[in-house]
């Protein structure tokens, strides 16, 4: 693989040249081989996970791994609703195995970095999840013809990952596929 065809030098309005990626999913190896030797990279949208925050399936985004995900600027807390988007390595809810997405950051739980989806209107539902790893922060995106959606300065970014709570949820738990079951009687915890 030519690591030089994911450079990022600027943003262009137009990607004439998208770099070929043989199967529709970058693995962790992948992206892992292309940071080594590239601190930005344009790579492959797969999935509509993230229409509601203009990364589109069959478009192209924009990935810093030397910048990170700064944590959601809550409106109840005096921002503005915002959160950044990242390239993570998690699982998503119902699947097994941890595999690269983007997604929106979603801030620290507990021990948790927490990432979760922003669909367009037509999904009534977002759901979040641990990320195992988060591998940069997103800072452009293009549709699948090329044309870019939307742009911010990587600069603004931070250079460190938070590890400070800023998701409250009280005695909740993460759910984990394949709970225990519950010795109480009429609980039916794990079913």
């Amino acid at each position: 693989m030519n690591q030089q065809r994911f450079f990022a030098n600027g943003i262009p309005q137009v990607l004439e040249r998208r770099p070929e990626i043989a199967g529709k999913l970058l693995t962790l190896e992948q992206v892992e081989t292309i940071a080594e030797h590239n601190d930005r990279a344009i790579i492959p949208v797969s999935g509509d996970c993230l229409e509601g925050a203009q990364v589109l399936d069959g478009g192209w985004v924009a990935v810093d791994f030397t910048r990170f995900p700064a944590p959601p600027r809550y409106k109840s807390r005096g921002g503005d609703g915002s959160e950044d988007l990242c390239l993570c390595y998690a699982v998503f809810p119902g699947q097994r195995t941890p595999v690269v997405m983007c997604k929106a950051y979603a801030g620290v739980w507990g021990p948790w970095q927490m990432v979760g989806t922003r669909y367009d209107l037509s999904h009534p539902y977002n759901c979040g999840m641990e990320a195992k790893r988060i591998l940069g922060v997103l800072f452009a995106s293009w549709d699948a013809a090329g044309q870019l959606l939307w742009e911010r300065d990587p600069d603004s970014f931070p250079e460190q990952l938070g590890t400070m709570p800023t998701i409250r949820g009280g005695e909740l738990m993460p759910l984990r596929t394949g709970a225990a079951r519950s010795d109480k009687p009429g609980d039916r915890g794990g079913d």
